[in-house]
């Protein structure tokens, strides 16, 4: 049987570790959100600036992945500040 010492002292690592994880996934959130904002900035340029000796296949490619990355953020975090 566990002394009371032993159910504090680890009921102190499990309270360190939830901050410390809600930190961790406050950073992931900022993140995540700088992240969506550049994909959002770097949207249009993708589709407005293709210049001829792009391949465009490609760069409909990457203007979809784009897309999609956008959506599904938004998607998975509706409560992100943009």
């Amino acid at each position: 049987m566990s002394s009371r010492a032993d159910v504090d002292a680890d009921l102190d690592r499990l309270m360190k570790d939830s901050t410390a994880l809600g930190e961790e996934n406050d950073r992931l959130r900022r993140i995540n959100a700088e992240m969506l904002r550049a994909l959002e900035a770097a949207l249009p340029i993708l589709q407005d600036a293709a210049p001829p000796a792009v391949d465009l296949d490609a760069a409909r490619e990457v203007i979809a992945m784009v897309q999609a990355a956008i959506a599904g953020a938004q998607r998975d975090s509706p409560t992100v500040v943009l």
